[in-house]
């Protein structure tokens, strides 16, 4: 590991920014395939996941899930061109996340609904278990900041979510939840009631 400091979250007047230090961490964890691999291991998860599979509204699997994330989030850190863009998904996200609020899979009373504490809560600690999986929380400052970036673009969705980012990123760390979770059909039995459709 080449990143020694702290690499501050670059955000101006509430909107991200590049910056040499992303850029940099970018390069130190070995670059965007990384972030592939960890994106394709969330939505591997996701796509088990008793609550969340129900926002899946695209059929082609883990993988093509797992780039089109990856590219937006390479893309956001900097140093390896424009992969999100250049896809030709440039201001796809937010109908993408339109669509997923109205996947037929989802329930006909809470269809249409947006994101909510229990979705955000367990989409963090679903991504953040992939990261861990990678070994990547093992880099310090990497994992540091890709906290603060989930903490970040989280708020976007749900304003009450950024305060438990900490909390979904340690969730992982402990067997007990792993187990309980898997145990229980892939379900996070503390989130259960935590949002009554």
């Amino acid at each position: 590991m080449t990143v020694k400091d702290e690499v501050p979250l670059a955000v101006s007047m509430g909107i991200h920014r590049v910056s040499k230090g992303s850029e940099a961490l970018l390069a130190d964890i070995g670059g965007g395939d990384r972030i592939r691999e960890f994106c394709t291991r969330f939505y591997a998860r996701m796509h088990e996941d008793s609550h969340l599979k129900q926002f899946l509204f695209v059929n082609d699997g883990p993988v093509h899930h797992g780039k089109r994330l990856a590219d937006w989030i390479v893309e956001k850190m900097g140093g390896e061109g424009r992969p999100w863009t250049e896809s030709g998904r440039y201001g796809m996200r937010q109908p993408a996340h339109y669509a997923a609020w109205n996947s037929a899979r989802r329930h006909p009373s809470v269809r249409g609904d947006r994101f909510n504490l229990q979705d955000t809560r367990a989409w963090m600690r679903l991504h953040f278990w992939a990261v861990r999986e990678t070994g990547l929380d093992k880099h310090v400052k990497f994992w540091s900041w890709y906290q603060n970036f989930i903490k970040h673009f989280i708020s976007v969705y749900e304003r009450k979510a950024p305060p438990y980012t900490a909390e979904s990123a340690e969730w992982s760390a402990d067997e007990r939840n792993l187990k309980d979770y898997m145990a229980n059909n892939n379900t996070m039995s503390d989130l259960q009631d935590l949002c009554k459709r």
